[in-house]
């Protein structure tokens, strides 16, 4: 179900080690709890519109099967919509054009959280559930926000990728998608914080000033390129744009410095499969973005039927994506990371 082979979660990692000990995990064919039923509407009723921060990107794509697996196992129709510029202005006008088809909810990737609120606040007063996933909106803009990972794990996360590529440490770039996404932000905040004062990342040390690609591939290598460039001692770019992190790495490749310089961060298996099976690159790191789809279209219907409401402690039963607890602020924390190597990126099909 969640466009993977042998689905691995992450149990530890080990910073000094080359290997990443993941747990097996199934899926069973179990439809998440409240599947049959539930307050109007319900059915063929109830509507889930999925929005992501733009279409056409495989990130979203492969959330977008998730959330079709979900409305499947509950019975409700649905629908992806966006358009495929990226900025905020096209994402707020496929909200603005949602509102008066009546969806039953949205589920949002926002590109921008501040720019989307007013349409998302526009859509909760026509009493529209909004639950936010991937990244979040203003918190009186939404119900819930999914967060694949929380900030700090997040952060840890890409920071582990990071030593298992260069042990020794070295000099860090980051390259984020725009200052106004909200995790990519937060992300790029921690990690700093993390090499100042965690021994564990103090191998690292990095350029303050933050470069940003606007999740498009040529300038992300375009930049990586010229970070490399500037800094003759740089040894790792970490991006958690799921484009930025496996074109640095391309741009490294091009550059003839592989080995040298490592790209590394959060990005789909398949965009990076081969930089690893040909030593270019020892570690990337993700989440399974079918199975986030999944709990996020699973939480607006619950929102929608009455079986939660939001409020801190409630449980999102998200059937055979597991269970999970809404936390301060309504955000419901996926927290499953994977990290990826020689040793496990064949059982990763997405």
């Amino acid at each position: 179900m969640f466009q993977r082979r042998a689905g691995r979660r992450l149990a530890g990692i080990s910073a000094a080690a080359a290997a990443v000990v993941l747990v097996l995990s199934g899926c069973s064919s179990t439809p998440p709890s409240g599947a049959q039923g539930g307050s109007s509407p319900s059915g063929a009723d109830e509507k889930i519109f999925m929005a992501p921060k733009f279409t056409g990107l495989a990130y979203f794509e492969v959330a977008r099967k998730g959330g079709e697996d979900a409305a499947k196992d509950l019975g409700v129709d649905f629908q992806y919509i966006g358009s495929d510029q990226p900025d905020a202005t096209a994402q707020i006008a496929t909200l603005t054009n949602a509102i008066p088809q009546n969806p039953s909810a949205l589920v949002v990737s926002a590109i921008d959280g501040n720019a989307v609120a007013p349409a998302l606040k526009q859509a909760r007063s026509s009493g529209i559930k909004v639950v936010t996933y991937d990244a979040d909106a203003a918190l009186d803009a939404r119900d819930l926000f999914v967060n694949q990972l929380s900030y700090d794990l997040a952060a840890r996360t890409m920071l582990d990728a990071a030593l298992l590529d260069s042990p020794q440490g070295g000099l860090v770039a980051f390259i984020s998608a725009s200052p106004s996404a909200p995790n990519h932000t937060a992300h790029v905040k921690i990690m700093k914080q993390l090499i100042d004062s965690d021994p564990k990342y103090q191998v690292f040390h990095y350029l303050d000033t933050v470069q940003y690609a606007g999740d498009d591939a040529q300038k992300s290598q375009e930049i990586a390129l010229n970070l490399m460039q500037a800094n003759p001692d740089l040894k790792v770019i970490i991006s958690s744009s799921a484009v930025s992190a496996p074109a640095a790495e391309q741009a490294i490749v091009n550059a003839g410095r592989s080995g040298q310089v490592f790209g590394t961060g959060f990005a789909l298996p398949s965009s990076v499969k081969d930089f690893i099976k040909n030593g270019d690159a020892t570690a990337f790191a993700l989440w399974d973005p079918a199975e986030l789809g999944y709990i996020a279209t699973v939480a607006a219907h619950q929102l929608v039927t009455g079986q939660i409401t939001a409020e801190e402690g409630q449980v999102v039963d998200a059937g055979p994506a597991g269970k999970y607890k809404v936390g301060k602020d309504g955000e419901v924390d996926y927290n499953k990371p994977l990290i990826f190597t020689k040793d496990n990126i064949d059982d990763y099909d997405f």
